[in-house]
């Protein structure tokens, strides 16, 4: 099940299996880790039951993340098409694409903007939650990623809705306000490290539409926000300095949900507070 994959993004989680190896060493009761085993597998049980009950993905979206998980990674960075593995723990999965397909057709979006692509298994679960002439754009700094996304959403119903930018995330924004375009959902999911920069730049060029959402990926990045673990180090630290200043943020009104690795949901204050 999926939980097996995802589960170490959980610092309980890895907790639990360093005092599992803990109480070997220590030749402990064979009782206590039948105990931790059965934490463990509540934890576990529970992501796969999410999981289970949720609504099984389109089967585009479920062809394009067997591709990605079956794609020759290792090939293409032997080739040099790629400067470092990337890993499919990057692509959204069952989850959270449809949890993000959800929040856009509840949203009423039409137009989504989308920083950080990968394959493209968000950009398509946005895509199937807008209508026929609504449109997604997803901005991908690696060429080659971007180009083998377009390839997985060209096989697709609904990928004729991604346009994809190439390029750095800030320029990318930079071009789209030069266009005075506007978008109801903005997804930031790039590098880590830019997410600040990514904000600001977001509401100083007006790019959020009246009524719109910005939803914010990994802001639980392994647990980093407030487990004090410190095990990602400088992207962990950006990732806590992000959530400080949204927080200390008094124009909007904000939401973590602890989906996966985090998801961060923000809009502006008066379109949350309808008791005015």
């Amino acid at each position: 099940m999926a939980s097996e994959k995802f589960m170490i993004l959980d610092p309980a989680y890895r907790k639990l299996q360093k005092l599992k190896e803990l109480v070997i060493e220590e030749n402990a009761s064979s009782k206590i880790s039948a105990e931790i085993d059965e934490v463990i597998d509540l934890l576990k049980a529970r992501y796969d039951y999410c999981e289970g009950i949720t609504s099984d993905p389109s089967k585009d979206l479920q062809q394009l993340m067997h591709s990605t998980f079956h794609h020759q990674w290792q090939n293409d960075h032997a080739e040099g098409k790629l400067s470092r593995v990337p890993s499919t723990m990057m692509m959204s999965g069952k989850l959270e694409a449809q949890f993000l397909r959800s929040l856009t057709s509840l949203c009423n979006a039409e137009r989504v903007l989308e920083l950080g692509l990968f394959t493209g298994c968000t950009a398509l679960a946005f895509a199937e939650g807008i209508p026929e002439d609504g449109k997604v754009v997803s901005c991908e700094l690696d060429p080659y990623i971007a180009d083998l996304a377009r390839s997985f959403l060209d096989k697709t119903s609904c990928g004729k809705k991604v346009e994809i930018m190439k390029g750095p995330a800030k320029s990318s924004l930079e071009i789209l306000a030069k266009k005075k375009e506007q978008f109801d959902i903005i997804f930031i999911d790039a590098d880590k490290k830019g997410y600040i920069t990514y904000y600001k730049t977001i509401w100083d060029l007006g790019l959020l539409a009246p009524k719109g959402t910005i939803l914010v990926d990994n802001v639980l990045f392994h647990g980093d926000p407030y487990s004090k673990e410190g095990r990602t180090g400088e992207i962990g630290q950006s990732i806590i300095n992000f959530n400080e200043m949204v927080r200390k943020d008094d124009r909007v009104h904000k939401i973590m949900v602890p989906i996966r690795d985090g998801l961060m949901i923000i809009r502006r204050k008066e379109d949350v507070d309808r008791q005015k």
